[in-house]
C-alpha cells in the first residue's frame, strides 16, 4: 500500500502555520511500511482541492486529507471531496453527525450556532467519522480506486481518529522502528561511522536525520530484525559506535539524559546564564519529575547579576570581560556554591545580531561545568543566527554536563563547533 496526504488551508501557504499534521501522518504510516508517494498543500480554494483529490486518488490507494472540516465558508473540503467523487447531488445532511455537533455543544451546556449545522454535510456516497475531541466530523468516500480520509485539522482531533479509522485499515507488518539521537557532531561524521550499517539494502535499515543540532539514527527493521531483542542490540551498538556523543532513545531530550545520570547518582544541578537568558533552564524544566534534581538557575544577563547573585569577582571582568573563559569559570563555581548543587554549568557569550568583535565574533560562547573535584570551560564558535547560537549553546551545556557526570575526560571530546584561533 501506498499513500498520499493533502494539507488544506490558507494559513499553511501563507507560512503562517507550520504542517505538523503531514509529519505526524508520515511517521505514523512509514512505522508500518507505508510510504508516501506524495505530499501537497492546497488554499482553501474549491476547485484546487478538488483537483488535487483527483490527481492524488490516481496515484496513490489511500488519501489522507488534513483541514477545511470546520464550520465557516473557507471550510471547502466537503463540497471538494463531492465535486472529487463526480456527484452532482448537493450534500446531505447526516443525522448521526448532527445529533453529535447538538449533543457536543449541550454537553458543555452551549447554545449550538446555526453555522455548525453545516458540519453535518456530506457527500451522499461518503460516510462521516465521528470526533470524540471536537466538532468537525472527518470523511471516508471513494475517489475512482482511493480510499479518500478527511481528518479535522486540529492535531488533538486529527490524531485519535487516525488511530480509530485509518489504522485498522493499514497492513500489519513484522516491523519494528527505533531512534538513536546524538549531540555534538556532523550528520556526515556520524554517518561515517556507521559504514556499512547504513547500506540501503540493509536490515535492517539506518539512516540519518539532522534536527536542528541533534543527529538521529532511524533504524527500521522487518521480519526477524523487526525482534525486540535484535533491535535492541542494533541500537546498542550504534550507540557504541556514536559515543559518547550518542545520548538517548526514542522521545529522549538532551535535558532528559542529563536528569536520568543526575539521578542515577542523587546528585543536583544548578544553571548560570548570560546570553541564553534562561533558555537552557526553560529545557530543563520541561522534563517531568526535574525538581527531584534541578536546584535551580540564575539568568545573570548583566555585570551586576554575574557579580551579585553568582559571586563572580569584579576584578575578573575587568580584566577579562563578560564573555571569557575565567568569568564561565566563576559563574558555573558560583551559582554551584550559592545554590548548593552538585552540578553546575554556566553560559556566556555573543548571540548577537551586534556586540561580537575581531577577538570575540558573533557566535563566540563559553560553556563551563563545575562539580565535585572537577572544573571545565570549553569555548565555541557557533554559526548562524541569533536563536540558532543560543539554542546551540544550551544544549551544549546540558551535554557537556553530562559528559563531565559521566567522566571528566569525555568533557573534552572534540565539537563540531570548536572554537580555533586564526593561523
Amino acid at each position: 500500500m501506498k499513500a498520499a496526504i493533502l494539507s488544506i488551508g490558507d494559513e499553511l501557504m501563507l507560512g503562517q502555520t507550520q504542517d505538523t499534521n503531514a509529519k505526524w501522518l508520515a511517521e505514523r504510516l512509514a512505522s508500518v511500511g507505508v510510504p508516501c508517494v506524495q505530499f501537497r498543500v492546497v488554499p482553501d480554494a474549491l476547485e484546487a482541492q478538488a483537483t488535487a483529490l483527483r490527481e492524488l486518488a490516481a496515484q496513490a490507494p489511500l488519501v489522507l486529507v488534513t483541514g477545511g472540516l470546520g464550520p465557516t465558508d473557507d471550510d471547502l473540503t466537503r463540497e471538494a471531496l463531492r465535486l472529487a467523487m463526480g456527484e452532482t447531488t448537493p450534500l446531505v445532511r447526516d443525522p448521526d453527525a448532527a445529533e453529535s455537533l447538538h449533543r457536543w455543544f449541550r454537553d458543555r451546556g452551549r447554545p449550538m450556532p446555526e453555522i455548525n449545522a453545516r458540519q453535518a454535510l456530506r457527500p451522499a456516497g461518503a460516510r462521516c467519522l465521528s470526533n470524540d475531541f471536537g466538532t468537525a466530523p472527518g470523511l471516508h468516500a471513494r475517489v475512482g480506486a482511493a480510499e479518500v480520509l478527511c481528518l479535522p485539522g486540529p492535531p488533538r482531533e486529527m490524531q485519535p481518529m487516525f488511530e480509530r479509522f485509518v489504522a485498522p485499515m493499514l497492513p500489519r507488518l513484522d516491523m519494528a522502528t527505533g531512534v538513536v539521537h546524538s549531540f555534538g557532531q556532523g550528520e556526515s561524521f556520524l554517518a561515517e561511522r556507521l559504514g556499512d550499517r547504513m547500506r540501503r539494502d540493509r536490515n535492517p535499515l539506518v539512516g540519518t536525520t539532522a534536527s536542528g543540532a541533534v543527529v538521529s539514527a532511524r533504524v527500521r527493521g522487518t521480519g526477524a530484525a523487526a525482534d525486540a531483542e535484535a533491535m535492541d542490540r542494533e541500537l546498542s551498538v550504534i550507540e557504541g559506535i556514536w559515543a559518547p556523543y550518542a545520548f538517548g532513545r526514542g522521545d529522549t531530550t538532551l535535558a532528559g539524559s542529563l536528569g536520568r545520570a543526575l539521578k542515577a547518582k542523587g546528585l543536583t544541578l544548578a544553571l548560570a546564564e548570560s546570553c541564553t537568558g534562561g533558555l537552557a533552564g526553560s529545557m530543563v524544566t520541561a522534563e517531568a519529575g526535574s525538581s527531584a534534581w534541578f536546584r535551580g538557575g540564575v539568568m545573570c544577563y548583566a555585570n551586576e547579576a554575574k557579580r551579585d547573585l553568582c559571586g563572580v569577582r569584579q576584578a575578573t571582568l575587568d580584566a577579562h570581560g563578560a564573555v571569557s573563559e575565567a568569568v564561565a569559570r566563576e559563574l558555573a563555581e558560583g551559582v554551584r556554591g550559592r545554590l548548593g548543587a552538585d552540578w553546575a554549568a554556566s553560559i556566556t557569550g555573543v548571540a548577537g545580531p551586534s556586540g561580537g568583535s575581531e577577538a570575540k565574533p558573533v557566535g563566540t560562547v563559553f560553556i563551563g561545568v563545575a562539580g565535585p573535584g572537577f572544573v571545565g570551560v570549553r569555548r565555541f564558535h557557533y554559526p548562524g543566527e541569533r536563536a540558532s547560537i543560543r539554542d546551540r549553546a544550551a544544549r551544549g551545556a546540558l551535554a557537556l554536563t553530562r559528559l563531565a557526570i559521566g567522566s571528566p575526560a569525555d568533557f573534552a571530546v572534540p565539537f563540531i563547533w570548536e572554537w580555533k584561533p586564526r593561523g
